[in-house]
């Protein structure tokens, strides 16, 4: 399906872009358009992933990605966390990461130690001390190279444990949504002095800034410490995640590394109540997202935004084919697993094994794990019907109803933004409307155009679908 892109500045123009083969025409002078950073020589050789859906499930098999899910117990209650309806699985005792060590090597062998990466989930995993010392103690013996991350929200940070992060190598990310974030708990971690001067250990080590108390490690190259967003309808700029972070740790603009998730995917009611509920906050969240990156005050301050648009413009540099494409997330793919201490396996690590529809298999039996409850984008007829779907990338592959509506929309939302500023990018001109052709439409059928970018109001809108008429 392709569609024609309006862009106004200057002068007004109309470029012709196919997602399904990542072309870009100007439809005056029949040119293909390419960023000048991105062009590629000659033809590229695509892997297709497999379209998984409960009729084709997916299989894991060669595992480089191995996420470990400890236990879903938390000492926070954010309203939106996508844990929150797996609660009653808080993981067991310490007997149970040992058992899991005990038993990896009968499923776990990568060909290659140097392209490995190992996650340690909860709930919240300094929850789970004591199972974390001993999976990453153990798991570092084994694996010296691996990638090791863990994403926490901070609150239960001290020194041994900051020691033990920086010892081991850790890429550290703290969950943190700037000004939003007494939306997710009453109590900021910044607002206490001590964990900002753990926080700033954590940035010296990583070589972020100075500071003679914790100097970088120059044997320990490989940690690192970034923080994390989910935009929610109460915070849609990035840039004041920042402010907000660095201010509050009193380090200079521009010190942190971030990235964001984008905005919230609902995954039950209670995350609904949290995203854009009608057009006008649908539109603030467009205008700031894309001004913000259009403006370069997240990109390329957020490696989220910057990472996205790169993507974007290499994609149209190789002319990547949208069956090259797998989903955002990347738990479709064979080499990536999910996986808790007693060894089943799950859709993904924010799921639990309790859920019939979501446990998989057990790794004992790794040969016989069917993803049947993921559905790829293309198996989707939103997706397949998205100008958008090479940066959405099929948003969250599990969601069916009305939470695959509602992440549908909010992530349409944030991905025409930032396919606005790549084009902004390309042309320093603004996208202000995209119409299907070909009596096509966009995402649901009777939706034929979408306005984008009001260049005559102070606020930009957010993909505002309208019907098309006889």
């Amino acid at each position: 399906m392709t569609y024609r892109l309006t862009l106004e500045g200057d002068v007004t123009r109309h470029l012709i872009y196919d997602p399904t083969t990542s072309t870009l025409i100007d439809e005056g002078d029949g040119n293909r358009m390419v960023h000048p950073a991105f062009v590629t020589e000659g033809p590229v050789s695509w892997t297709v992933p497999h379209r998984v859906s409960p009729t084709a499930p997916g299989y894991k098999k060669d595992v480089r990605v191995l996420k470990i899910q400890m236990g879903f117990r938390c000492n926070y209650a954010c309203a939106y966390c996508n844990q929150a309806s797996w609660n009653s699985f808080l993981g067991g005792a310490v007997e149970d990461a040992k058992l899991f060590l005990r038993n990896l090597d009968g499923w776990f062998h990568p060909t290659s130690t140097d392209d490995i990466r190992i996650e340690f989930w909860g709930g919240e995993p300094f929850v789970y001390w004591a199972k974390l010392k001993i999976l990453g103690e153990e798991l570092r013996r084994r694996f010296p190279r691996a990638r090791f991350n863990v994403i926490t929200n901070g609150s239960l940070l001290d020194d041994e444990k900051v020691d033990w992060l920086i010892a081991h190598r850790f890429g550290v990310q703290i969950s943190h949504d700037g000004p939003a974030q007494t939306y997710r708990n009453p109590e900021d971690i910044l607002d206490d002095p001590e964990k900002c001067r753990l926080i700033r250990r954590m940035m010296a080590a990583a070589g972020q800034i100075e500071d003679e108390e914790a100097p970088p490690c120059p044997n320990e190259p490989d940690f690192g410490l970034g923080f994390g967003t989910v935009l929610t309808r109460w915070n849609f700029s990035l840039a004041a995640v920042r402010r907000h972070i660095e201010d509050k740790l009193g380090v200079p603009p521009g010190s942190i590394s971030s990235n964001t998730e984008e905005i919230l995917l609902p995954y039950d009611d209670d995350a609904m109540a949290c995203v854009p509920r009608d057009e006008a906050e649908h539109r603030k969240a467009l205008h700031t997202l894309f001004s913000e990156a259009a403006n370069g005050e997240t990109v390329p301050g957020c490696n989220s935004v910057r990472n996205k648009i790169e993507d974007f413009l290499d994609s149209l540099g190789k002319s990547r084919p949208i069956a090259a494409l797998g989903q955002k997330c990347g738990m479709d793919r064979e080499d990536t697993i999910a996986v808790n201490l007693m060894g089943e396996v799950t859709t993904c690590h924010n799921v639990s094994a309790e859920d019939a529809h979501h446990n998989l298999g057990n790794v004992a039996g790794l040969d016989a794990v069917r993803l049947t409850s993921a559905r790829h984008h293309q198996t989707r007829d939103e997706c397949r019907a998205c100008p958008v779907v090479q940066l959405c990338k099929g948003s969250c592959m599990f969601l069916e109803g009305d939470h695959w509506q509602a992440a549908c929309d909010v992530s349409f939302t944030y991905n025409t933004a930032m396919l606005a500023a790549a084009l902004y990018y390309m042309t320093g001109l603004t996208l202000t409307r995209i119409d299907a052709l070909d009596d096509g439409h966009i995402r649901r059928p009777g939706v034929a155009a979408a306005e984008v970018i009001r260049l005559a109001s102070p606020h930009s809108s957010k993909a505002m679908e309208t019907a098309a008429h006889a």
